[in-house]
């Protein structure tokens, strides 16, 4: 769940994304991943899998799995197909012919318990959460927001979204599959043909 710190800056919800202006537009996709027992099994496969040598290394000052734990996972696999046909409509600039333009660079679990933290930081490129558990929430101080984790909830923020939170003082661990989105060298190219395409047909792409 999204919500504003302060409540007269604006915030435009549509039906699959947020529009938040303050003091720059983004819009961040969101939905809810209909699976609650798969949602349990990357509980279990983060826990089984926690990489002691990630314990504190990055930005997550918690546990976590190594960074590319979860690519070639078939459940993960099959979550990223379900968001291209969820959003290939409404957000065609990312997920229509998604393989042609992007490709997942890594995808991995973290394990929040209390104490730990995240290093406030950004991403050069998309970056996903698909939130496991309940926990602590995610600050966005540029946004003005800050993020609630429920289980099945997914956000998908664009490049350059400065995010983190201080010391987790719950009781409950916190559990997440994150996921970074880069561009592949060629998508210019894809971009042109695109473009033609679509004046060909008359086509305007959203």
């Amino acid at each position: 769940m999204i919500s504003l710190f302060n409540r007269n800056n604006k915030l435009s919800e549509e039906k699959n994304s947020l529009i938040i202006t303050y003091p720059r537009t983004v819009s961040i996709i969101f939905g809810h991943y209909p699976y609650p027992d798969i949602i349990h099994n990357f509980i279990i496969d983060i826990k089984n899998n926690l990489d002691p040598k990630m314990k504190n290394y990055s930005n997550v000052k918690g546990g976590m799995t190594s960074w590319f734990h979860f690519l070639e996972n078939e459940m993960f696999i099959n979550f990223i197909h379900y968001l291209i046909n969820k959003h290939q409509y409404t957000h065609l600039n990312i997920f229509e012919h998604f393989f042609e333009k992007y490709f997942v660079e890594n995808a991995w679990g973290n394990e929040i318990m209390k104490n730990d933290s995240l290093n406030f930081h950004d991403h050069n490129c998309l970056h996903g959460i698909l939130y496991l558990s309940k926990g602590c929430d995610l600050i966005v101080h540029e946004l003005n927001i800050k993020i609630t984790p429920e289980p099945v909830d997914y956000y998908i923020f664009p490049a350059k979204i400065l995010h983190g939170f201080d010391s987790y003082q719950g009781e409950t661990n916190r559990y997440s599959l994150i996921f970074n989105i880069i561009e592949k060298p060629n998508k210019f190219n894809y971009t042109k043909k695109l473009d033609f395409i679509n004046e060909k047909y008359g086509r305007k792409e959203k």
